[in-house]
């Protein structure tokens, strides 16, 4: 029924039919037939109708209606058939899946079949209208950017970020700006591991040891507290998406190249496969993939341990923690447009999460669980920290929960990075939804331990102010009101990576979300 399609720009649901005297006006019917609206067409995204009518404006899910009248935008202004192109665990699984599920999410259905040996998905409305063939081209990342680049595929997904070198090509080929948010989106989180075979006794592996491990300079186990026998290496091609991000993170900063003896393998799960059957071997895979094999913990260079978990990889305190992207060019099919939209929903990052990699969805986790922080803050550091400092931060967590969400900054600057603007609205509209009477959101800013203390101090209380600022700009009017809003800064005492090193001091520079109730006596 169109009562269940339609919502003011207040958020309310609402059934109505106007009737305006208008040349743009259109009329939207509902598929079943049930219900019909009449009003100004305002605007249309490819995935809604935005009416303005004589009970206000209203957005209604374009796929679940007809639209009648001169002024109705076609829903199919692209190709009605389009690929998916990329990472062949995100392409062959998770976004088959997610298609599928799209086609409930809309009323109709998504129907797989094969065809020249490409699987494709054929998309339908409520009616058993065809809307699009969609196929699936799982590949590697850099393969899949590629596809996008030449016009053979509509939507790339990456395991990685685009490249200096793609996004220089993406321009020449009239794409745009593949970094701006318009042709990326940041749809789900995974993290790169360390494994080994569930017989090997080691539990942990430093982050400096990785890169001389891969390089071939560390080449028995005993050189890093395992048996005395020789070390088998398992990685991925050097291009894939896993090959850049490790070398981004571990094997550049250490001036690093890979050892001639490395085992390649096409997908991370044939690494690991390889490696959980080997008592020998150590590979760097996704957490996603990670099967029968050990996972172990990263060790930083001043001896913190972060183990790979949703909650350290959500805030992205785990070192090798990975974003997952979704690209597209300039011109997206009003079906795609729609799919995109759907990624942010819940039903998507419970998808998301079923398939082994982290959503993007909020966690929380209480001060008792936090203690990497404390043992952080009391590690020999070059952090100026005092113990004043330790209890005025402890007093103030004390009673509260830290979410997952957590804003990261450029070095010295206060300019929230891409992820940070998306999870600005995240944190908008989940507080917009909540309760927050009696509640009290803490904004609490940390840096790296660069400059001296006091600028460090100034600099954490600014990047707080800075995520407040934005979040009031986002969130529904008046949706803050009753919510008591604080912002703290604590520089660097309170460090969750080494400082020592870039990707360390870049995982320290945040802004933490912290809920508390707040208690109230009567006079």
């Amino acid at each position: 029924m169109l009562n269940q399609l339609v919502k003011t720009a207040s958020g309310a649901l609402i059934a109505a039919t106007a009737t305006m005297a208008n040349a743009q006006n259109v009329q939207l019917n509902s598929l079943d037939g049930g219900m019909t609206l009449t009003g100004e067409l305002i605007e249309f995204d490819g995935a809604n109708y935005q009416l303005r009518t004589v009970v206000g404006t209203i957005t209604v899910d374009a796929f679940k209606v007809e639209c009648i009248g001169e002024a109705c935008p076609s829903r199919n202004d692209g190709p009605v058939e389009y690929s998916i192109s990329g990472s062949s665990r995100l392409v062959d699984s998770l976004f088959a899946d997610l298609t599928t599920q799209f086609g409930e999410e809309i009323g109709g259905a998504a129907l797989r079949s094969e065809e020249g040996g490409v699987s494709k998905l054929l998309l339908r409305n409520e009616l058993g209208e065809f809307l699009a063939e969609v196929s699936l081209m799982g590949s590697d990342s850099t393969d899949g950017i590629k596809q996008l680049f030449d016009g053979k595929s509509a939507l790339a997904v990456a395991t990685r970020p685009v490249q200096p070198d793609e996004l220089a090509t993406a321009t020449q080929a009239g794409l745009g700006d593949m970094s701006a948010s318009e042709n990326q989106k940041i749809f789900a989180l995974d993290g790169l591991v360390a494994i080994t075979s569930q017989s090997n006794p080691l539990r942990a592996v430093a982050e400096k040891d990785l890169a001389r491990i891969f390089s071939g300079t560390i080449s028995n186990w005993s050189q890093i507290g395992g048996p005395d026998a020789p070390i088998q290496l398992y990685m991925r091609a050097p291009d894939s998406g896993t090959g850049l991000i490790f070398d981004e993170l571990i094997m550049s900063p250490a001036g690093a190249t890979y050892s001639t003896g490395i085992n390649l393998l096409e997908t991370d799960a044939e690494l690991a496969a390889a490696v959980a059957s080997d008592p020998l071997g150590i590979g760097i895979t996704s957490l996603a993939s990670v099967d029968d094999a050990k996972v172990l913990a990263i060790r930083g260079v001043c001896g913190i341990q972060v183990p790979a978990t949703p909650f350290t990889i959500k805030t992205e305190e785990y070192p090798l923690s990975r974003r997952l992207y979704a690209y597209t060019g300039n011109t997206v099919p009003a079906q795609l447009n729609r799919f995109i939209q759907f990624l942010e929903t819940e039903k998507a990052q419970e998808t998301i999460e079923a398939s082994g990699f982290v959503s993007l969805g909020e966690s929380l986790q209480g001060p008792n669980e936090q203690g990497l922080r404390y043992l952080g803050a009391v590690m020999p550091t070059d952090a100026e920290v005092t113990l004043k400092q330790l209890q005025e931060m402890s007093a103030e967590l004390s009673g509260a929960d830290r979410s997952s969400i957590t804003f990261r900054f450029a070095f010295g600057s206060s300019r929230l990075d891409a992820r940070a603007q998306d999870d600005i609205k995240r944190l908008a509209a989940l507080l917009a939804k909540e309760e927050t009477t009696n509640k009290e959101l803490l904004l609490i800013g940390y840096t790296d331990s660069v400059g001296a203390g006091r600028s460090n101090r100034s600099l954490s209380q600014q990047r707080a102010q800075q995520v407040r600022n934005a979040l009031q700009q986002a969130a529904p009017a008046g949706s803050l009101d009753r919510l008591t809003i604080r912002t703290l800064g604590y520089g660097e005492i309170s460090p969750l990576s080494c400082n020592e090193t870039e990707n360390g001091r870049r995982i320290n520079r945040r802004v933490e979300v912290w809920l508390r109730d707040t208690v109230t006596t009567s006079q």
